[in-house]
């Protein structure tokens, strides 16, 4: 390792984890998730967004992307858009990363599954290159570089610390990765920085402080995919209360996320216990868990059924391949210069997230930040021919003539079977 510098000084404050709220420093904002459970608000589209436009995505044999779910992955930037095809339980090989155009025509495939130069053997996070052209795909061991019209770059290897190795990596700038490592109870460290030739440049410490009964790793002491707005970096682990932000190579407590008497408790972290976790709120696991914008943070929380929460309409789980009830997520919204926090209520059709009375179309929810003010959601064709009937528009307040005659020529062509289709929204 040719640096192993320690923030020492944060020690102090990455001690927050799993605490109440009577230790919490005055010095950071305080999203209050424990206020809102039970006090659910329904937003609207036009409150937030001052235009939705709608990209229906090509569908043919080479570009077939299946069902929306936790799992999947868009990224837009000024002209392309990239879409990760979803992953069945124990099948990796159905996992492709597809390039679209602006206005939805398929471009080209990036990579494909196998064991050969350029191929992957799992597709986990994607991120885009932000000082070129190009994009990474975390194969778990490596990352893999790719021109947008998908020829293979090179492969850098993710490197390990306290022998175990990196995972949830993005692209810093200027060759640098960020990556973080399970925290058992006995690494030093949670996050670090690596650059392109497998070399820790930077490492910061661990501030999950627990002593594991037996040395395994579980699901709780992974983190976020590091979300990028603008040129910081924020970092969240499922359990701790505390979101990070990464800046110029230093990392520093930023927001605190407050769950009171809901925090995870630190006792499963230490033996993990089967016993239930009365109620105790997480972080969504998958990548939608979270999206940063300048003005707004996005988020979904798990809350547990002991405590009130939304009614929904079921989700699909790609594990046992059918819909199943989805009321333990619930999703919310912090408006950071008010610092005023809200948990959405679902509308009259059971929909979660952001009630869409611009176009009348289905309710929307940001998946990615593309910059400038531009957030990014994903509709399913079938949900759209399901949902979206003339009995649901003669419910709806839209307040965009314009935008909703487009939707309704959107919905005339498409296919139950159709690709998704994108939906680009503008915050005000």
């Amino acid at each position: 390792m040719c640096m192993k510098k320690t923030y020492y000084l944060l020690c102090l404050f990455f001690c927050l984890t799993c605490c109440s709220d009577e230790n919490l420093p005055e010095k950071y904002p305080v999203i209050g998730i424990s206020n809102s459970i039970g006090h659910y608000q329904r937003v609207y589209c036009s409150d937030l967004f001052s235009s939705i436009e709608l990209i229906p995505l090509e569908t043919n044999e080479n570009c077939l992307i299946g069902q929306i779910t936790g799992f999947f992955v868009v990224l837009v930037n000024d002209s392309m858009i990239f879409i990760r095809s979803n992953a069945f339980w124990g099948s990796w090989d159905g996992i492709y990363l597809y390039v679209f155009d602006h206005s939805g025509k398929f471009l080209n495939q990036i990579g494909m599954y196998g064991r050969g130069p350029g191929e992957y053997q799992r597709l986990g996070n994607i991120f885009l290159n932000h000082d070129k052209p190009t994009i990474f795909l975390d194969n778990s061991t490596n990352i893999l570089e790719y021109e947008f019209g998908g020829k293979y770059i090179r492969s850098i290897r993710i490197p390990d610390i306290d022998n175990r190795p990196l995972s949830q990596c993005s692209y810093v700038g200027d060759n640098i990765f960020v990556g973080q490592v399970s925290y058992h109870g006995k690494n030093d460290y949670k996050y670090c920085l690596f650059d392109q030739n497998s070399t820790i440049t930077e490492c910061f410490p661990s501030y999950i402080f627990f002593d594991r009964v037996k040395d395994f790793a579980s699901s709780y002491d992974r983190a976020l995919y590091p979300v990028r707005v603008d040129n910081r970096f924020y970092l969240k682990d499922f359990v701790n209360d505390t979101l990070y932000v990464l800046s110029n190579s230093i990392l520093q407590p930023a927001y605190i996320f407050d769950m009171g008497k809901y925090s995870f408790p630190k006792k499963h972290l230490e033996n993990l216990l089967l016993e239930e976790k009365t109620n105790t709120i997480l972080f969504s696991v998958f990548p939608t868990g979270f999206v940063g914008t300048p003005e707004y943070f996005f988020y979904e929380i798990e809350v547990p059924d002991q405590l009130p929460r939304p009614k929904s309409r079921p989700e699909y789980f790609p594990f046992t391949n059918q819909y199943v009830p989805s009321d333990a997520k619930v999703r919310g919204i912090y408006n950071i210069a008010q610092n005023t926090n809200i948990l959405l209520d679902t509308d009259k059709h059971l929909q979660k997230g952001i009630i869409n009375d611009i176009n009348g179309g289905l309710s929307f929810f940001p998946r990615y930040y593309a910059g400038n003010n531009v957030v990014v959601d994903v509709w399913q064709a079938e949900d759209m021919k399901e949902i979206l009937t003339e009995e649901y528009f003669a419910t709806q307040v839209i307040k965009d003539k314009l935008a909703y005659q487009k939707l309704r020529e959107v919905l005339k062509k498409l296919k139950e079977d159709d690709n998704p289709v994108v939906v680009i929204a503008k915050l005000k």
